[in-house]
């Protein structure tokens, strides 16, 4: 090779790594990306990672949630005591019916001197990244321990009558929402000498998914009858009819708003179009204590035609 084909070669050389350079300091949209997977639906996923910033300071750590897309994307900036960063999640369907859930953060203070440094092994990124996500996934676990739902079908569900209630609280407080308004019901049944035909159950009525809302009524099932008393809070209606799919809970009532993510998840890989008017039926009472995993709810979304 002569001196004009080296010179040529070396120029060559030089504009590929600066390409690559610039391409890795100005291009690339992230500094790290960290996956797993899990059998968890995407819905129970997705509401995990959203909770986050409720328990995110046991890991040293500041969350805030930025931007959301049901049930398969989510963004949250993190301060850490390291640096600041943002992560993108985004969370898809497996073949195998797990979901894989990808993670990729970026620095947002000093974002160019932090990719100088990675190939160093002196960026915070990589050792955080990795160690949020496995606190992350390990909490996922632990959760998962604490419910289960299985035995996904399609079904016909009756018309009910009922004594009821209507409550608005926040998703995670629904089981406080019925707590506070159990003794109103049956004080005001026991006082009529009207008797339950059923089980205790919740209807939604509306559910903002965005503002992690709820409104449902609080029914007890009874005898369809004429001229019943009147009472300033206790209301009477029937329930909705229809073709329902429905899933069995085991698990604390207070979580069972997860069984409503597997029959979303179940319906997506299924084709299958899901109404937001959830109904729960409770066949355990939690007064009685015992093991909660053996506590039974049927949860059941209207299937939309």
């Amino acid at each position: 090779m002569n001196l004009k084909s080296k010179h040529k070669f070396i120029a060559l050389i030089a504009f590929s790594l600066t390409v690559a350079l610039l391409g890795y300091l100005f291009v690339f949209p992230y500094h790290y990306q960290v996956s797993f997977s899990t059998k968890q639906p995407t819905g129970v996923v997705f509401d995990h990672l959203r909770a986050w910033p409720e328990f995110s300071q046991q890991d040293s750590v500041w969350i805030n949630n930025e931007s959301l897309s049901f049930y398969d994307r989510l963004t949250q900036d993190i301060k850490t005591p390291l640096g600041n960063m943002q992560v993108d999640w985004k969370i898809k369907q497996n073949s195998d019916r797990t979901t894989q859930v990808q993670g990729r953060f970026t620095a947002t203070q000093h974002p160019i001197m932090q990719k100088l440094l990675m190939p160093i092994g002196q960026s915070f990124i990589p050792e955080r990244s990795i160690n949020l996500t496995e606190s992350l996934a390990k909490g996922l676990i632990e959760k998962s321990k604490h419910f289960k739902v299985h035995s996904i079908r399609d079904t016909v569900v009756p018309a009910i009558y009922c004594a009821y209630i209507p409550v608005k609280t926040r998703e995670t407080n629904k089981a406080q929402g019925m707590l506070r308004q159990i003794s109103t019901v049956m004080d005001y049944l026991k006082g009529n000498t009207i008797a339950l035909k059923g089980d205790p159950m919740i209807q939604v009525t509306r559910w903002s998914k965005q503002q992690q809302q709820l409104e449902f009524d609080f029914c007890f099932p009874i005898d369809a009858q004429e001229n019943l008393p009147e009472h300033p809070e206790v209301a009477f209606k029937y329930t909705n009819s229809g073709r329902y799919l429905k899933a069995t809970f085991n698990g604390n009532y207070r979580i069972s708003q997860q069984g409503w993510y597997a029959l979303i998840d179940h319906a997506q890989r299924n084709g299958i179009r899901l109404g937001d008017q959830a109904i729960e039926i409770y066949r355990n009472d939690p007064h009685e204590g015992g093991d909660s995993m053996e506590w039974v709810a049927e949860i059941l979304m209207p299937i939309l035609e």
